[in-house]
This record gives C-alpha cells, sequence and structure tokens, in this order.
C-alpha cells in the first residue's frame, strides 16, 4: 500500500486529493492536527506527507521511514523543515503562483477599506450617524505614495494595480503612505516590519500584511497606531494562528481582519488543491518506477 498522509487542510473535505490519488492507487489519510507528537504518530507508513499550515519539523520526517516527498498546499515553505528533507534525498514541493489574483485582491480591498476609514465610517452610520466626522480624516488617494515591500508574483501584481489609481510605487517605506507586505519569511525577513518601518512612513499611514505573520511586529504596530505613526492596519495573516481570541488586537476599531483567507477563491482553491496532489502522484510514480 502506497500512503499520503494530510496533516491538515483549511476546508472541509480531502474529496479531491482522494479521488486524485485513488486513481493512482495511492491511499490518503487525513489527520486534522497541528501536533507534533499526533503528527509523528501518524505518518510512520507514510511515502507522502501533503501539509497546509501543520509544521512538519524534523521530529515528524524522521517518523517516516518510508517517506518520499512532502507537498505543501501553498507556496511558502516555512513550515516544512526542508534542510532537513534535504539531508535525506525527500523532495519538497509547492504551489507557486496559484492565488496571486486573489491575494492581489484581498491586500487591495484591505488597504482601500482602511484607506477610506470605511470601517469607522460603518459603526458611525449603523449609530445613526451621518456625514463627515473630524476623527475620521480621510486623505486623497491619487498623488500618495505606496511601498510594495516584496516583489514576486504578488508583489509585482499589488504594484501593478496600485499604479492604475494613480499613486507611486516603490519598494522602500520612507514616506509611504501605505505599506503592503509581500514578503517571503526567513531569517532575513522575520519581524523586519516593525518599529524602524513604522517610524519611517508617513504619519497616519496604513500597513497591510497578507504575506506572512512573521514579518510583522505586531507589538510595534499597535504601538504605532496608538501614537498616530498608523492610521489602519490591514492583517489577513498572524505570528500565531488562529488568533487568539483575547488578542487586544480584537477590540481595535483601526484594525480590519481576516482569517487566513487571502489566497481563498472557489478557483483558486480547486487549483491548489490539484496541483499539490498531482504533485505527490508524479513524485511517488517516478519513484516506484525508477
Amino acid at each position: 500500500m502506497t500512503l499520503a498522509v494530510i496533516t491538515d487542510v483549511a476546508w472541509g473535505d480531502v474529496d479531491v486529493e482522494s479521488a486524485l490519488c485513488a486513481a493512482a492507487g495511492i491511499d490518503v489519510r487525513l489527520v486534522g492536527s497541528h501536533d507534533e507528537r499526533v503528527l509523528a504518530a501518524a505518518v510512520p507508513e507514510a511515502d507522502a506527507i501533503i501539509t497546509c499550515f501543520a509544521p512538519v519539523t524534523r521530529a515528524v520526517i524522521d517518523a517516516a521511514p518510508r517517506l518520499r516527498v512532502i507537498a505543501r498546499l501553498g507556496v511558502g515553505l516555512d513550515n516544512i523543515d526542508v534542510e532537513r528533507a534535504s539531508a535525506r534525498g525527500i523532495p519538497v514541493t509547492r504551489v507557486t503562483g496559484y492565488c496571486v489574483d486573489e491575494v492581489a485582491t484581498h491586500a487591495m480591498a484591505l488597504a482601500l477599506t482602511l484607506w477610506r476609514r470605511l470601517p469607522g465610517y460603518d459603526a458611525a452610520t449603523r449609530a445613526g450617524g451621518w456625514g463627515i466626522l473630524p476623527a475620521l480624516p480621510v486623505r486623497r488617494l491619487a498623488g500618495s505614495r505606496v511601498a510594495v515591500l516584496g516583489r514576486g508574483a504578488i508583489g509585482r501584481e499589488v504594484g501593478h494595480r496600485w499604479r492604475a489609481f494613480g499613486v507611486e510605487v516603490t519598494d522602500s517605506p520612507a514616506g509611504a503612505d501605505i505599506v503592503m507586505v509581500h514578503l517571503p519569511l526567513d531569517e532575513s525577513t522575520a519581524g523586519s516590519v516593525g518599529g524602524a518601518v513604522f517610524d519611517a512612513v508617513r504619519p497616519g499611514a496604513v500597513v497591510v500584511n497578507c504575506g506572512r505573520g512573521g514579518l510583522l511586529d505586531l507589538d510595534a504596530a499597535l504601538a504605532a497606531l496608538d501614537d498616530g505613526r498608523l492610521s489602519g492596519l490591514g492583517l489577513d495573516v498572524y505570528p500565531a494562528e488562529p488568533l487568539p481570541l483575547d488578542h487586544p488586537i480584537l477590540r481595535r476599531p483601526d484594525v480590519v481582519l481576516s482569517p487566513h483567507v487571502a489566497f481563498y477563491s472557489e478557483g483558486s482553491l480547486h487549483e491548489l488543491r490539484e496541483r499539490a496532489t498531482r504533485s505527490v502522484i508524479a513524485e511517488l510514480t517516478r519513484t516506484t518506477n525508477g
């Protein structure tokens, strides 16, 4: 029996993955956990590990003596110990380019919502308020400066879309009115969007992170909101996920949050699942026949 273990998914089933694997003679087992010990106990017979957000650590990899491929249901590999996999000669696959439109659209939506102060005006309207609120000033967007940090496929698309609004697009936060975070997460970028960035922007700037949660210093961002360096913060990713329900950011009216769904549309999700699974089938077939 050839077995693919799926650590976790952010959707309701593994029907797509199971159907594709079944046609190739591969069994599928869903664990549904992020716990290292649970995952390690589930993989001793695994020929493949498919992971969404769960950490595939050294301990998990070493618990799978038959392992021949690890596939990420996503683009980034920061939740996989790629170094350990490489040391064992285990290829690690990912699904590049599948959600560029979705993440770019989501990031733009967060930024424009904050720029136009829509959460505050929405709350005021629901409470019976009407008209301009002096406490919620809105600056003209045309002619402003947008810093796009990270120029991969998503960052390039975000920059392209901003130019259509008549703004200056740069890769430096100095004097920026809006900062869009689309960097990869590694040792050099972890926590890099912090106090120095918030000191450099134009007072009252908006920051949006649809990259990786570990890129943003959340405490520093909250301090910048409090002292006016920032006027709004939009987040789809967080240092720890899910976001704890007692986190102070949940009570802030100057923050717009979404639960790590920027990648999602029905089309992107199907593409993600199919491409990740096919990469596993291709590798298992290659090593079986090789």
